[in-house]
């Protein structure tokens, strides 16, 4: 009973600190503190220490530093005007085609950065002014980037796998080929959503009339095209075997480096300075959370949730896809309260033995919660990727920027419905690159 009373003291106190908007490390952390407290005493707060550094010596999140440097390297050189113009040159002339453009331009985009608030920013930049001012219904143009931006949490080099394979242990370069499909058939589906809404309705997406040349369309593949190598370079390194995904990562922040340097000659001490900076906060500010969020779990070892949890749900008597969806859609109410990054540390060691107990692979376990996750980031009233549009936009109401994303909403909640009852959608390209 003092068991289930410290926990849900805990428990409480981590979701008022949230609700006061306190920095999540602290409250994770302060909280895994006082249930540790309860439950064991002082002995509970020495395990704090070890806990906190034995998380953050984990070989697989050397690759997150790598990868966030590697983005913020091709950012400052202009990456994310040279993707859309790309993406504008060929697809701009389709119904919605600033639209399709938009969603094209996040699939590069998220591959190349890894952040789902990035891509927003970045992409919702340079894409929503420019629909607005060519007659685009608000919430039709907000709701292809806010949607599509969360893709970086899914297409590879993801950190949400990062993270995932630190608590894990699940291959990174398998999470990474297991991302890849349900990535692109989700681009697919918005873009052929903005295809179709556009046709069936073009007056809320008027279709632009200039023309594009070829050369246009080959001078903006060319500007593209160094950093699309980079990373077919860095993805192709793992999938061969050439190296680990935190030797590609190191392969990737060299050739950003020289990318950037060469063809873009933007490696200004100015934006070298930006980039080590962004850098040292982003990784800071992920590791920090990181080992807070073991504080918070450790709590959760010591009372052993996930082995009465697993043993709970083996004896229910409904069907397993069932418990499966009822467990994702608390998640999806979760990643409304709490930023992904910490939620996935933190509901990992918790809900990966009850899905295995079901008998469901831990690679598709990855997968199928970064879907999830990324449902959550543009959930509304309160999933991030809705505010953050409207940063970027502040002459657009938030209730156009969350009618624009609820149709997006349909769109994943049905692959996280297709991926409980096809799970091969999520392990059957990692099956190939492993043989």
């Amino acid at each position: 009973m003092l068991d289930v009373l410290a926990v849900t003291a805990a428990i409480i106190l981590l979701f008022l600190l949230v609700y006061l908007r306190t920095p999540i490390f602290i409250a994770l952390g302060s909280s895994g503190l006082v249930g540790l407290l309860l439950l064991e005493g002082p002995r509970g707060i020495e395990q704090i220490p070890i806990a906190f550094v034995s998380q953050l010596e984990s070989y697989a999140l050397v690759a997150a530093p790598m990868y966030i440097l590697m983005g913020e390297i091709l950012a400052v050189g202009g990456l994310g005007r040279a993707i859309f113009r790309f993406a504008h040159a060929w697809l701009g002339r389709l119904p919605g085609g600033l639209g399709v453009t938009a969603v094209g331009s996040s699939t590069v985009f998220g591959a190349l950065s890894g952040v789902s608030l990035s891509a927003v920013t970045v992409v919702g930049r340079m894409s929503v002014p420019e629909m607005l001012e060519r007659g685009y219904r608000p919430s039709f143009a907000t709701g292809a980037v806010v949607a599509s931006g969360a893709l970086a949490m899914l297409i590879p080099p993801s950190l949400m796998f990062i993270l995932y394979s630190s608590v894990s242990g699940v291959s990174i370069g398998a999470l990474f080929a297991g991302g890849i499909v349900p990535g692109l058939l989700l681009a697919t589906v918005m873009a052929l959503f903005v295809l179709t809404m556009a046709t069936l309705k073009p007056e809320i997406a008027p279709r632009a009339e200039e023309g594009i040349t070829w050369k246009q369309r080959f001078d903006a593949m060319v500007k593209v095209a160094p950093a699309l190598i980079l990373i077919i370079i860095v993805l192709g390194s793992i999938y061969t075997g050439i190296a680990t995904a935190t030797e590609a990562a190191a392969i990737g922040a060299i050739g950003a480096f020289l990318v950037v340097g060469i063809f873009d000659r933007a490696l200004t001490w100015t934006n070298i300075k930006k980039i080590l900076l962004h850098t040292t906060q982003i990784s800071g500010s992920l590791l920090i959370i990181v080992g807070s969020a073991f504080v918070f779990t450790q709590m959760l070892v010591v009372v052993r949730a996930a082995e009465g949890l697993t043993t709970f749900v083996s004896g229910l008597t409904i069907p397993s896809s069932l418990i499966v969806i009822i467990l994702l859609v608390i998640v999806v109410a979760l990643g409304c309260l709490i930023d992904a990054a910490s939620l996935m540390l933190v509901i990992t060691p918790i809900l990966l033995p009850i899905f295995e107990s079901l008998g469901y692979d831990p690679l598709w376990v990855g997968v199928i919660l970064v879907v999830t996750l990324e449902t959550a980031v543009i959930t509304p009233p309160v999933g991030l990727n809705l505010y953050a549009m409207k940063s970027v936009v502040p002459q657009v109401d938030i209730g156009d920027i969350i009618r624009g994303a609820l149709p997006y909403l349909a769109i994943e909640f049905g692959l996280v419905i297709l991926m409980v009852f096809v799970p091969e959608i999520a392990t059957w390209f990692p099956s190939l690159t492993a043989t």
